[in-house]
């Protein structure tokens, strides 16, 4: 990732959240983060809590003492320093692919805006030296894997590990040491002072980081969905009655209202508008039911987006700066067991916005054509890989959403049964919705291309709506773009981009 040259700024005050729109900003867009004054001086007392608890002599986990089973015993003073570059070293030992450089600048934020809330502890030079990091775009090489989710450290350890000069990183493009990126930024190493390497690692940046990326992606695929379900409509001549506000707000949740209502505009001057005798009294309920199913989706997105503020916007250290009675408190704040669980939730709805596309993709694969004459299917598009394999692709397709819609969150064991023995696994919750999220797109690229396979099975194409028109361009645009060498795989990739582009 470059950043261009005057990105946009957001600002950390001291009254006022992040959001999950900032962490895009910051992460997709490239935005620069700077510190009101107000923050930089909770920062700056925080730190000095530490300073006059270490000085009381008082026994603090992770200050003073070891981490995990020996959480009671004492570190000598000369070696307090040197425990907190051990502590970073031993957790950085994530495994897997490294994580993408957007993906990265989340994490990143994420612990910035922990560090912000005035909890950690952390040294003013560590909180002033991340953010010239993701500012300047030094990206360290950061696993995918490692975090059971009580702390992301494995993946938290490793841009430590840049932080203080070690480690790998990205910049401009380029994979270099992270020593090496650090100077070709103009930034100094930091060197750590007690309890800045637990304030570095102990937080959930990956969780919260990637979380907050899914969540503006589903809100923009709910969007997607409901203008290609409104296309399939189109395509058998349905039934507009379930659309209806007087339906929604019979039962007002609020994402069926919504979704409802957006799929009203997307057939704003749709031929189905018109008076119709000939619509069917009812269709099948992978069609009369989109406001009720995808106004679930919309529900529990909105749930998630709740769920990543907050946790963004909190301390999750352990343990916890509190300014008010200038001591430390022993907590488990960064256990994020509602983040997880909100993905789960999340992840089932999903399926049943998938459930009913590939319902929907089974009935316009047979639209219309008699028994015995499937060989007489006239096509109309010049290049169509994609007729005779979705109904199998989409029957593939959701297999695979639904497995990955399990629960992951109780599959979690002891990592050690004196101290760590409970975790979320909130990472894996949120991977796993992305990876659903993205066989979700597919999959409505599928139904996108069926429904207008069925349309242009018409003598002339019938007024769409507004929204299921542009879906349907959309469809054209590769459709001329493809050349007859280019596989399936090929063309539904370049429409599932094309298609989620188109909601940027």
């Amino acid at each position: 990732m470059s950043l261009a040259p005057e990105s946009p700024v957001i600002t950390l005050e001291a009254d006022l959240g992040l959001t999950v729109d900032d962490v895009y900003k910051v992460a997709v867009q490239g935005a620069s983060i700077f510190a009101s004054e107000d923050i930089l001086d909770r920062v700056r007392r925080s730190n000095l809590v530490v300073q006059h608890v270490l000085g009381r002599g008082r026994k603090v986990y992770g200050l003073n003492t070891q981490v995990g089973h020996l959480r009671d015993r004492e570190i000598p003073p000369a070696d307090l320093i040197d425990y907190q570059h051990q502590l970073v070293a031993m957790h950085a030992r994530g495994i897997g692919e490294p994580m993408s450089e957007q993906d990265v600048r989340a994490l990143m934020l994420a612990r910035i805006v922990g560090m912000s809330r005035g909890g950690s502890g952390a040294h003013p030079d560590i909180f002033a030296t991340l953010i010239q990091m993701l500012n300047a775009g030094v990206h360290p090489i950061v696993p995918q894997g490692g975090s059971v989710g009580a702390s992301d450290l494995t993946q938290m350890a490793a841009v430590a590990m840049v932080l203080i000069g070690r480690g790998d990183a990205t910049y401009q493009g380029e994979l270099i040491r992270g020593a090496e990126a650090l100077k070709r930024a103009g930034i100094i190493s930091c060197p750590l002072r007690p309890k800045d390497g637990l304030a570095l690692i102990s937080a959930n940046g990956m969780s919260i980081g990637t979380g907050a990326l899914a969540v503006v992606d589903l809100e923009k695929f709910s969007h997607l969905a409901d203008a290609i379900g409104c296309l399939s409509l189109e395509a058998i001549g349905g039934n507009l009655e379930p659309f209806r506000e007087e339906v929604a707000s019979a039962k007002p949740f609020a994402g069926q209202v919504a979704a409802a209502e957006h799929m009203r505009q997307c057939l704003a001057g749709s031929y189905l508008t018109e008076q119709r005798h000939e619509a069917s009294v009812q269709d099948p309920l992978s069609f009369r039911v989109m406001p009720q199913v995808h106004g679930a989706m919309r529900e529990y997105i909105a749930i998630a987006r709740r769920v990543v503020e907050v946790e963004l916007n909190s301390s999750g250290d352990n343990p916890m700066v509190s300014l008010e009675r200038d001591e430390l408190i022993s907590n488990g704040n960064f256990d994020p067991v509602v983040l997880g669980l909100s993905f789960e939730s999340l992840r089932l709805a999903l399926a049943h916005v998938a459930m009913l596309s590939e319902r929907r993709i089974n009935r316009l694969r047979f639209h219309g054509i008699p028994a015995g004459r499937m060989a007489e299917l006239r096509m109309r598009f010049p290049f169509r890989p994609y007729a005779g394999p979705s109904v199998h692709s989409a029957a593939a397709l959701l297999a695979e959403i639904k497995h990955l819609s399990n629960p992951v969150t109780l599959a979690t064991t002891m990592v050690n049964p004196d101290a760590e023995d409970h975790s979320t696994l909130a990472p894996q919750s949120v991977t796993l919705t992305r990876a659903v999220l993205n066989r979700l797109q597919t999959l409505f690229a599928i139904e996108a291309v069926m429904a207008c396979d069925v349309l242009g099975d018409e003598q002339e194409l019938p007024l769409l709506g507004a929204g299921s028109l542009e879906v349907c361009e959309a469809v054209g645009d590769i459709v001329t773009a493809m050349g007859e060498e280019d596989s399936a795989a090929v063309f539904c990739e370049a429409l599932r981009k094309r298609l989620f582009e188109a909601q940027e």
